[in-house]
Formats: C-alpha cells, sequence, structure tokens
C-alpha cells in the first residue's frame, strides 16, 4: 500500500520530519476497513474518505506520525527455508 501524505507543518524529531496523520475507521459509508487520514482527528468528526468524494463520519481513531525523510538504501533478503 503506498499513499501519498502531503508534508504539513512538519516537525522534527530525533531527525525525522514528522507531519500527523490519523488511522481511520468509518462508521458509515465506506466499506474500506481502515483508512489514513492527513491531520488530527478524533472519534465522532466527519472528515473527506480517500476512497471516495463523501465524508464519513469517524468510529475509531487512532494518531500515527508519518515520516517523510526516511530512504530505503538497501533490502535485506528473506531467510531461505530451513534456516
Amino acid at each position: 500500500m503506498s499513499e501519498h501524505f502531503p508534508i504539513v507543518n512538519p516537525r522534527v524529531e530525533d531527525g525525522l520530519a514528522l507531519s500527523d496523520a490519523t488511522m481511520v475507521e468509518f462508521g458509515d459509508g465506506c466499506t474500506d476497513a481502515m483508512s489514513i487520514v492527513p491531520g488530527e482527528h478524533e472519534v465522532g468528526e466527519r472528515v473527506p474518505c480517500p476512497s471516495c468524494a463523501s465524508e464519513h463520519e469517524i468510529s475509531s481513531a487512532l494518531s500515527i506520525p508519518i515520516a517523510h525523510n526516511i530512504t530505503i538504501t538497501e533490502v535485506e533478503p528473506e531467510a531461505e527455508a530451513g534456516d
């Protein structure tokens, strides 16, 4: 899953450029199990849906920071079966 998050008022903590986001579950409307919405939101708020053109009421919310300045330079190989 790859989503684009604009950097809105980032803050720097331990060298990471962070912006606020909220993982939400909607109580009405869309069938998405979980969606990530930029900004900090609380249960009961209505926010624009990232999957459709409507707004939905949040039934559960978890605030999470999104890091914008992470670069993966090397991927570790998967462990082989039997290791």
